[in-house]
């Protein structure tokens, strides 16, 4: 029998769920319209046969995005989409042997890495009322730890650690060596960043997508931002080539025009999260504060999966919570059209 990595072969993983271009999709925290037109349209006058000839050149789009952000080019390594960074700063600096700590809930790939890695998840809960005790996690960096994720806000539960809470993760993982990955995804619907605490620490990466806010999950961009001697590891590891040239092609023009864009799609979403969360209060609905795209809902008379299933029927698609979140319905936070749709659907599926 040829060979095959035990770790990997001993993995199942199921596929991302398709055929939802048919729905009006609140599942996955996308934006359902997409990047403005007007944004698609200066695009794609770059894409040309000649364009899509020539192997993808990323060092524009690492200047110009790094410029918006304050840094220099080295502190950034681009990545074909954030799911992806997260991977490769984990295969660099995570020790196999050692810990990965995490919240939980939160995004699921960190286990996944962790576990292709041969490093042990530690998880750190939420109180019962969904708060987080930060102290429960800095209780747990030890010399054991070789990572710290936070998804900062925290996806599915929508709380935000505050920077000097942040802070105090650092400085008891720098104590015992440790690393700790502050992943971006959702900022722009929080607009706190830790990019100015890589002045002071080097043991910060801090991962960012372009497929929340800016709304383009489809042609999969992702960014490390870090020290320029922590960003150079991920080069190094990373392969030529990943990030293909109609990303980039986008993801400047977007560069190119970002308080505009980030301005245009951050008023459709607040406009969509005041008249959700307000509906809900006013049909009195529980539901988790959030600081995300998102909001975890209690239903009042059905169940989460009878909701979920009937809404798919009635073409909305909403996401089921399981395990931790389990009993919730997440639902992506948008524009207002949709908003009025799900609640109107909402109330009249969860009836006694």
């Amino acid at each position: 029998m040829y060979y095959v990595n035990p770790i990997i072969k001993n993995f199942f993983r199921y596929g991302q769920p398709e055929g939802r271009g048919k729905y009006v999709r609140l599942d996955q925290n996308e934006n359902p319209d997409g990047i403005p037109q007007w944004l698609f349209d200066k695009a794609m006058s770059k894409v040309t046969p000649e364009y899509l000839s020539i192997y993808p050149e990323e060092s524009k789009l690492t200047e110009d995005y790094a410029a918006v952000i304050g840094l220099k080019a080295e502190n950034i390594a681009l990545t074909d989409g954030s799911v992806v960074a997260m991977g490769y700063v984990i295969k660099v600096f995570g020790e196999p042997g050692k810990d990965l700590l995490c919240v939980t809930p939160t995004f699921g790939m960190y286990k996944v890495y962790a576990d292709m890695q041969g490093m042990n998840t530690k998880f750190v809960h939420y109180e019962k009322d969904f708060t987080f005790d930060i102290n429960k996690l800095l209780a747990e960096i030890n010399d054991s730890t070789s990572l710290v994720s936070l998804v900062n806000p925290n996806m599915p539960i929508g709380n935000a650690y505050t920077q000097d809470e942040i802070r105090k993760v650092l400085d008891k993982a720098k104590e015992h060596n440790a690393l700790v990955i502050v992943d971006e995804a959702y900022y722009l619907f929080h607009k706190e960043t830790s990019i100015d605490l890589l002045k002071e620490y080097d043991n910060l990466v801090i991962l960012r997508t372009f497929s929340k806010m800016l709304s383009m999950p489809g042609l999969r961009i992702g960014v490390v931002i870090s020290t320029a001697e922590n960003a150079q590891y991920i080069r190094n590891y990373k392969p030529h080539y990943t990030v293909n040239a109609v990303a980039l092609a986008v993801a400047e023009e977007m560069v190119a025009n970002y308080d505009r864009v980030v301005k245009e799609l951050s008023e459709k979403f607040e406009a969509g999260k005041a008249y959700l969360l307000n509906a809900l209060k006013e049909t009195k609905y529980s539901f988790i504060p959030t600081e995300g795209c998102f909001v975890c809902i209690t239903p009042k008379h059905k169940t989460a999966e009878e909701i979920t299933a009937e809404l798919k029927n009635r073409g909305i698609l909403i996401f089921c919570g399981k395990g931790d979140s389990a009993g919730f319905l997440r639902v992506t936070i948008w524009d207002k059209k949709y908003m009025e749709m799900f609640m109107k659907e909402l109330v009249s599926i969860d009836v006694a």
